[in-house]
């Protein structure tokens, strides 16, 4: 079994595959500042509306890539096609195989998020909300993640004064207080 993408490899197959030329790569660090920087989803997406019979056989091919070279790029490229198909599970566990090797890529956490929200999960609204806490919390425990570590991480963003609506109450207060 390979454990890296040997160059070009991912791309001529994802190419001969769909036709398409996956874009680059880009992890987005926290540091950033920035919503969003990888263009991957984007352009899934665009492809997926045009070749709606052409998803299932390409999630079944990431399952491949992710195999070969279990790594963030492969991990995310599954998880997006998983979470175009509607497999919220699916798309979540992959984010999560692809944060376990690169915590601090903003971009992977908040797909995360948005599939744990589609699974019915307050998770994946606190990951959306709060995911600066969500971030530094991994990076500085930097074990797997799993739905209990996840569970563990969401205590402890819900006890950090710093989170988005504890922020927001302290903001919001002095302008309830009478006669303000």
């Amino acid at each position: 079994m390979e454990t890296w993408i040997q160059e070009g490899s991912l791309e001529a197959e994802f190419q001969a595959q769909t036709g398409w030329l996956l874009p680059p790569r880009v992890a987005n660090p926290l540091e950033e500042g920035a919503a969003r920087l990888d263009t991957l989803f984007q352009t899934l997406a665009s492809w997926a509306f045009d070749h709606p019979q052409a998803l299932e056989p390409l999630c079944a091919r990431a399952r491949q890539w992710v195999e070969r070279w279990p790594e963030p790029r492969t991990w995310e490229l599954s998880g997006y096609l998983e979470y175009l198909a509607g497999d919220w599970a699916a798309a979540a566990r992959a984010f999560m195989a692809s944060l376990d090797q690169e915590p601090e890529n903003l971009d992977a956490w908040v797909d995360l998020g948005f599939s744990l929200k589609h699974l019915g999960l307050a998770l994946g609204e606190s990951i959306l909300f709060d995911h600066d806490l969500w971030v530094r919390a991994q990076c500085e425990q930097r074990g797997p993640l799993t739905l209990a570590s996840l569970n563990r991480l969401h205590r402890e963003v819900q006890q950090s004064p710093d989170r988005l609506e504890s922020a927001s109450e302290r903001w919001v207060a002095p302008y309830l207080e009478p006669g303000a």
